[in-house]
């Protein structure tokens, strides 16, 4: 009914072949099932290394990003969609079947102002074809709802559900994150509920961006909801253990959310099956 995986930044700032190399036979002995591969320059990623980097150790890629300033799709659409088109080569180069992050927009961005009709049309219009030919490479793209420090455009589920329907294709998923969840929504339980079939792809992320388990996200009350439901979901760990500059500016981390990647991979991931397993996940 799930699986877990776990982002690539917990092993390193980028995707390289020798990081990747180092990280995926980690990986594989902890039993993650997902690695998810940041696509921020998406033709740096050796795609052939990678597809058979991670055939080798039996691991799942999905993929994720954002959009470069000058390819937001509330201002751009027509570079937004250039760019999503570009990684979206990528992911499926490496057999990935969903693509997430902040796809509508630069990560930080903001415009100081509530969103606007103009903008949501504006990323639709970016969206829509991106999502069709995603469609046919049978990739799910996912737009991930931020908290308001990150972004002005999309912070809950619900401003998620209705941004979909407004672009109106079926493979788009709200890609939902519990550290923004912890910010943005009144509780856990509800954005997996409003979000329903469609939060089909979950960041598992502490109320510091930490080791699952030690802050305040309510996971009992989070996966409670999830077994509400027969959705098959892959639970994703994001705890930026390292990040490239540029990232780390925007999600303002100036100090470091774990002791090193042990303690995710040995203390947050252990706690976060097992409750998973006592909802019966």
């Amino acid at each position: 009914m799930v699986r877990f995986g776990m982002h690539f930044s917990l092993w390193a700032p980028s995707w390289t072949a020798e990081a990747a190399e180092a990280a995926l036979p980690e990986a594989a002995r902890f039993g993650i099932e997902v690695i998810e591969i940041p696509l921020l320059i998406p033709e740096a990623v050796d795609v052939v290394h990678a597809r058979a980097l991670l055939k080798e150790h039996g691991i799942s890629p999905s993929a994720s990003l954002c959009l470069p300033e000058d390819a937001m799709a509330h201002r751009n659409p027509a570079a937004a969609t250039d760019f999503l088109m570009r990684a979206l080569r990528v992911a499926n180069g490496l057999g990935c079947t969903f693509m997430g992050g902040v796809t509508y927009s630069a990560l930080g961005f903001k415009s100081g102002r509530p969103p606007t009709e103009a903008e949501y049309d504006k990323i639709a219009t970016a969206l829509r074809p991106v999502a069709r030919r995603a469609a046919d490479m049978g990739i799910t793209l996912g737009l991930e709802p931020c908290n308001r420090y990150e972004t002005h455009l999309l912070n809950t589920a619900g401003q998620g559900v209705a941004l979909l329907d407004r672009i109106g294709e079926p493979n788009l998923a709200i890609h939902l994150d519990t550290y923004h969840m912890n910010i943005e929504e009144k509780g856990f339980a509800a954005p997996i509920r409003t979000a329903g079939a469609r939060a089909s792809y979950i960041h598992l992320s502490e109320s510091d961006r930490g080791v699952p388990g030690t802050g305040t996200v309510d996971w009992d009350e989070l996966f409670g909801a999830m077994a509400e439901s027969p959705v098959r979901r892959d639970l994703v760990v994001e705890s930026f253990v390292t990040l490239p500059p540029e990232i780390a500016s925007a999600l303002c981390v100036w100090r470091p959310v774990a002791r090193n990647r042990q303690a995710i991979l040995e203390e947050g991931l252990p706690f976060l099956r097992e409750r998973a397993a006592a909802h019966k996940l």
